[in-house]
Order: structure tokens, then C-alpha cells, then sequence
């Protein structure tokens, strides 16, 4: 099972998925679930569709029961769209207009974008080169000029980057901080469970598709209140990415033995049978009240945003 993210990565996949929506804009246009794909075949290109792998791209949605078709010798004539992706696609718009999920994801990628810039030696004038680059959307969707400003001075004002705001409000010349690349080397050390403040990006799980496992939480999806193994190990990678960093959160002596403690609970808890969801979220969000104390800012941030992560992973 994919999560949409690290799925949406494969232009493969993520082209599919926009093939399915453009499927399902058709056919609130055609007010039918059957679909003529000459539209597809002519007008494609300009729907961002990539005409020359369309073939391959239906039998794949085929293949994942969300449009069902007759595959001739020759050029596919017509689908019809099942109600599963019907489902898809319209997760998938939503998912990829969402607001607060673009902003986390963009503050993500800005950063890192900017973090390799500097292992590059390369000093960008602006976010021109970004936009595209595969990060500058979110599934698919290019990010906005206003999107790109408004994220990049929330990082300049927290510290991450430097950059210079002239007149017309624009964001220029940003390099990454020191604080910043010790963000996104922190993160990459702890896992992609860490992610400072307002960086987190959410996962969507689908269940029984065949080919493309894309994680969009369907209205068909079955539900259960047994934790996987991720989520699991989400909570456990919070209790050791804490007792990693406890000697450098800069806590008051009385919050340490406090800090010991709840590290001790969610190792315990974690390796427990069966752990408990609601015992699971208790020790998180006592995780969040200890490390509030703390004084290196960086550090906390990424502490509070994985606690954050795994409390949202639970449910």
C-alpha cells in the first residue's frame, strides 16, 4: 500500500491519476458515465495528458477496477467510469487543492530545494528554477507565484532563510540558514516522521486497488480501530528521536525526569501486543506538553511536529 505522496513521485502514477480526473471532468460535462476518448486523443496535450502513453495509462485504470473499457487491437473508443474512481478523482482534487496540504508540503520542498541549492554552490536569484523542478507542485499541481511568496517569507521570518523583500512584495535572492539546513538534516536523520512546524505533510491510505495504491482514505474504504504497524512505529519513533535529542532541547531540570519518563511509557506501550490508540495518543500529547519547555527552538520544532504526526496518523 502507497501513500499518495510518495506515489505521486512516479510521473507514471501521477500521470494516471490526472488521466482519471480529466476521465471524471468529461464526464460531468457529458452529464454520462460512459466517455468517448477522442476528446483524450485531440485535445489531450493541452489537458496535460500525455497522448502517447494513453494506451497503457486506461488499461492501467482498468487494471485498477476505477474505468471499465474493451481493449481492441486498435485505438480504445470509449470508457465508463466505475463509482471507485469516481471516488479517486474526486479525493484526488481534493487532496491536490487543499490549502493547508499545500502549504506544509511547500514548506517542505522550498526548504529543501534551497538546502540543495547550497550543497550546489548555486546562489538563485529567485523561485523561477523551482517552479520546475518535480517539487514545484503539489500531485500534479503547480504551486502559485503568491503560494511560493507567501511560504517563503513565513520561512524567512522564522529563520530558515534569508532572502530581501524589494517593493513589489516579491521574495528574492533566498538562501537557506543555518537553522535551516539544521531542519532538514535533523528531519533526514530522524526519519520522514520529522518535520519542523508547519511542515508536516498528511498521508491517505486507499485499500484493494491492484495497480496504483493510492492513499485517499475512499468513502469505500474499510475502516478498523486495530493500529497498524506504521502507526506504531510512528509513536516510537517520536519516543527515540526524543531521548536522542533531550540533551540539546535545552529543558528545565524539572521537565527532564518528566521527559525520561514519557520515553520510557511509549517504549513500553509501543512494544506492547496489542497497543492501546488511546494510551498512545496520551503519552504523544504529553510529549508535546514536555518539550514546550524546551529553549532550542529548532530541536523543539521538530519534537512537536513528529508528535504532532503521529497523534494525526492515530486517528
Amino acid at each position: 500500500m502507497l501513500d499518495l505522496e510518495a506515489a505521486a513521485k512516479s510521473p507514471s502514477k501521477l500521470r494516471q491519476l490526472h488521466l482519471l480526473a480529466e476521465i471524471y471532468r468529461l464526464s460531468e460535462e457529458w452529464g454520462r458515465l460512459d466517455v468517448p476518448t477522442v476528446g483524450l486523443y485531440n485535445e489531450g496535450h493541452e489537458w496535460g495528458i500525455d497522448v502517447s502513453a494513453l494506451r497503457g495509462d486506461l488499461k492501467a485504470l482498468l487494471a485498477n477496477g476505477w474505468i471499465y473499457t474493451e481493449i481492441p487491437s486498435g485505438q480504445i473508443t470509449d470508457v465508463r467510469l466505475e463509482q471507485e474512481g469516481i471516488d479517486v478523482a474526486l479525493e484526488y482534487q481534493k487532496k491536490r487543492s487543499n490549502p493547508r496540504q499545500r502549504a506544509s508540503a511547500l514548506k517542505t520542498a522550498l526548504l529543501n530545494w534551497l538546502y540543495d541549492q547550497y550543497l550546489a554552490g548555486e546562489d538563485p536569484k529567485d523561485f523561477v528554477s523551482f517552479k520546475s523542478e518535480s517539487d514545484g507542485g503539489y500531485l500534479g499541481l503547480a504551486y502559485t507565484d503568491n503560494e511560493i511568496t507567501r511560504t517563503a517569507k513565513w520561512l524567512k521570518d522564522k529563520g530558515y532563510i534569508q532572502a530581501w523583500t524589494p517593493i513589489n512584495g516579491k521574495v528574492m535572492s533566498p538562501r537557506i540558514t543555518a537553522s535551516g539546513i539544521h531542519i532538514v538534516e535533523l528531519t533526514e536523520s530522524a526519519g520522514s516522521a520529522a518535520k519542523p512546524e508547519g511542515m508536516t505533510v498528511n498521508n491517505f491510505n486507499i485499500r484493494d486497488s491492484h495497480t496504483l495504491n493510492f492513499a485517499l482514505n475512499s468513502p469505500g474504504a474499510v475502516q478498523s480501530n486495530i493500529l497498524t504497524a506504521e502507526q506504531v512505529d510512528e509513536a516510537r519513533k517520536v519516543g527515540n528521536f526524543l531521548r536522542e535529542v533531550k540533551p540539546v532541547l535545552g529543558l528545565p531540570d524539572d521537565r527532564k525526569a518528566a521527559a525520561d519518563q514519557v520515553i520510557a511509557d511509549l517504549e513500553k506501550e509501543t512494544a506492547a501486543p496489542e497497543p492501546s490508540q488511546g494510551r498512545l495518543k496520551a503519552l504523544l500529547y504529553k510529549v508535546l506538553d514536555v518539550v514546550a519547555t524546551g529553549t532550542a527552538d529548532s530541536a523543539v520544532d521538530v519534537v512537536t511536529s513528529m508528535a504532532q504526526t503521529a497523534i494525526e496518523g492515530l486517528g
